[in-house]
C-alpha cells in the first residue's frame, strides 16, 4: 500500500478556511452575502518560497483565507498569490514565518500508471482532524473540471473524496501525483485528481508572471469512423484524422484552419478517428491534451488534409475563445440598464442561478444557444434582456426576460459594449431593441434619462451600470501661468 510517512510529510498538509461573498447573477449590482467553507492544501516549495497549493474553488470568489496546519491549533491569515480557475488550482502565500517552522515541502513524483496504490490526505466533512484515504488509480484520460467545464488531464481513483478533501495532496508513497478536486455525487468512490502535468503548466505559468491559461484550438470537431465519409475525404479506412466542422471567431485556429479541414496529427502525433492521441504506450487520450499543455504563444505544428492535400500548419497558441463564458469567479457581473431595461452577457454564471438541475430549467433559447452557438466575427457574446424593472417608461413590457436580443436601433449587437455605444451615440427619440423572435420593445429616449435617478433608486441599484462598462471622465488639469 502506499502511505506516506506520517512524519513529517503529514505537517505539510493544510486545512484551508475561507469566507467568500458570491456576486447575485439574479440581481447583477448586488452580492449574495458572506459564506463560510473549508478545503485542503499542500506546502510545496516555489522560486519564491515555500507556499500552499490547493484548488481555486476553495478559495474563489473569496474575502478572506485562513491556514491550519496539520497538529497545530493556531489559525494564519493567507493571500491568495495566483489562481486559475480554469484548471481549479490556487497558490496561497502566508507572510509569518512562523507559519511554516517545521514544514517539509511536499516533492512532485510522476504520472501514476493505471492500477497504482495512492493516498488522498485532507480535512472532509465529518470531523476536523486530517484524514487519509487510500484507492488505486483507475484511469488516466481528458476529463470536464467541473469547476470550469475544461477538459484537461485528470486522474480517477477509488478512494473516498468528500467535500472538504478538495485540494488536498494525493500521494504514490511519499510523492504528489495529483491533487483531489471531484467526485462523482451518482457512484460510490469515483473520484478524481488533477494530474501532475496541470499542476506543473499552473506553476510555471506563475514562475514566468503570466496568467495561468490553458490554450484551446477553438475548433469543433467531428469523429471519422465512417469508412464511406473517410472515402469521400479521400482518407484510407485504416488510418486516423478527425472534421473540422466549426471554427471559432478570434480563436487560434482562426484564419488557418477551415471547415472541412481534416487534422491528422499534432506535432507530429497521429490523432485517431476517434479524437485520441497516444498518452503513453497503450493509452490514449482525447487530442486537446495535446494542445492544452503548451503555454500560450508557443507554436503548435498541425498536419491536416485540405482538398485531398496534406501538409503542416503552424498555429501560435491562445486561450478558448467563446461566445458563453464558463464559469467564472472572482469578478463581478456585467450589466447594463436603461429605462428599466436591464441588459447582460449570457454566462453559465447566470444559467446556474436556476438551480441544481440548471440544465433543465432554464429557458431553451438560452440552454441551445450556449450549448451550440460559437463565436463569430457579427457576435462575440450573447446579450440578453434580462429582465425589465418596472416603471411607467416601460409600461407594456414588464413581463418581458430572458430574450436574447439582436439589434438595437437596426444595428446588430455583437457585445455587451456594443449595445452600449449604439444606445449611447444616437440621439433618435426612441431607443428600439430588436430581439432574437422577432419581437421589439421601444422606449422614449429623453423620459428613459428623466426616470434613470428613480429607477436606480427604486430598485436599491447604485450604477445604471457594471464597473467594467463605467469610463471614469478625465477631468482636465488646470494650467499654471508662467
Amino acid at each position: 500500500m502506499s502511505t506516506p510517512s506520517r512524519k513529517p510529510l503529514l505537517q505539510s498538509v493544510v486545512k484551508v478556511l475561507t469566507v467568500s461573498d458570491a456576486p447575485d447573477y439574479e440581481q447583477p449590482w448586488q452580492m449574495h452575502g458572506p459564506n463560510s467553507s473549508s478545503g485542503s492544501g499542500a506546502v510545496i516549495e516555489t522560486e519564491r518560497g515555500f507556499r500552499v497549493l490547493t484548488n481555486a474553488h476553495v478559495v474563489q470568489n473569496q474575502v478572506f483565507v485562513e491556514l491550519r496546519r496539520f497538529g497545530q491549533s493556531h489559525k494564519f491569515s493567507a493571500t491568495v498569490e495566483g489562481v486559475c480557475h480554469e484548471c481549479d488550482l490556487a497558490l496561497l502565500r502566508v507572510r509569518k514565518d512562523e507559519f511554516w517552522e517545521g514544514a517539509i515541502p511536499i516533492q512532485f513524483g510522476v504520472l501514476p500508471e493505471l492500477g497504482d496504490h495512492v493516498t488522498v490526505c485532507g480535512y472532509p466533512i465529518g470531523g476536523d482532524r486530517l484524514s487519509l484515504t487510500q484507492g488505486i488509480v483507475s484511469r488516466v484520460e481528458v476529463s470536464p473540471y467541473a469547476h470550469s467545464q475544461r477538459p484537461l488531464l485528470a486522474v480517477q481513483i477509488d478512494a473516498a473524496v468528500n467535500a472538504g478533501n478538495s485540494g488536498g495532496p494525493v500521494f504514490k508513497d511519499d510523492k504528489l501525483i495529483g491533487v483531489a478536486f471531484q467526485s462523482l455525487d451518482e457512484t460510490q468512490n469515483i473520484a478524481y485528481a488533477i494530474a501532475l502535468p496541470v499542476v506543473e503548466h499552473f506553476l510555471a505559468d506563475l514562475a514566468a508572471k503570466r496568467p495561468a491559461v490553458f490554450p484551446s484550438l477553438g475548433v469543433i470537431w467531428q469523429r471519422l469512423e465512417s469508412t464511406a465519409h473517410r472515402r469521400s475525404l479521400g482518407l484510407t479506412a485504416s488510418g486516423g484524422g478527425v472534421l473540422i466542422v466549426r471554427v471559432a471567431f478570434q480563436s487560434s485556429a482562426w484564419g488557418i484552419l477551415q471547415v472541412g479541414d481534416v487534422i491528422l496529427a499534432i506535432d507530429g502525433e497521429p490523432v485517431g478517428p476517434d479524437g485520441t492521441v497516444p498518452l503513453r504506450k497503450g493509452e490514449l487520450v482525447d487530442h486537446s491534451f495535446r494542445v492544452a499543455l503548451r503555454h500560450i504563444g508557443e507554436t503548435v505544428k498541425i498536419t491536416i488534409l485540405r482538398d485531398k492535400k496534406t501538409f503542416d500548419v503552424a498555429i501560435k497558441l491562445q486561450g478558448p475563445s467563446l461566445l458563453v463564458p464558463e464559469d467564472r469567479y472572482d469578478v463581478s457581473p456585467t450589466y447594463f440598464l436603461f429605462g428599466g431595461l436591464l441588459f447582460a452577457p449570457l454566462t453559465r454564471d447566470y444559467l446556474k442561478s436556476w438551480g441544481h438541475e440548471w440544465w433543465k430549467a432554464a429557458p431553451n433559447e438560452l440552454m441551445t444557444t450556449y450549448e451550440t452557438a460559437i463565436r463569430t466575427p457579427e457576435r462575440h457574446e450573447v446579450v440578453i434582456l434580462q429582465k425589465v424593472l418596472a416603471d411607467p417608461v416601460n409600461q407594456g413590457y414588464h413581463e418581458y426576460e430572458n430574450h436574447v436580443v439582436s439589434k438595437v436601433d437596426g444595428v446588430p449587437v455583437a457585445s455587451i459594449r456594443k449595445l452600449v455605444e449604439i444606445v449611447e451615440a444616437s440621439s433618435a427619440p426612441f431607443v428600439t431593441v430588436e430581439l432574437n423572435d422577432g419581437q421589439r420593445l421601444v422606449v422614449d429616449r429623453k423620459k428613459s434619462h428623466e426616470r434613470s435617478a428613480e429607477i436606480l433608486d427604486r430598485f436599491n441599484v447604485r450604477f445604471d451600470r457594471s464597473r467594467d462598462l463605467r469610463v471614469a471622465k478625465r477631468v482636465p488639469k488646470k494650467r499654471k501661468r508662467s
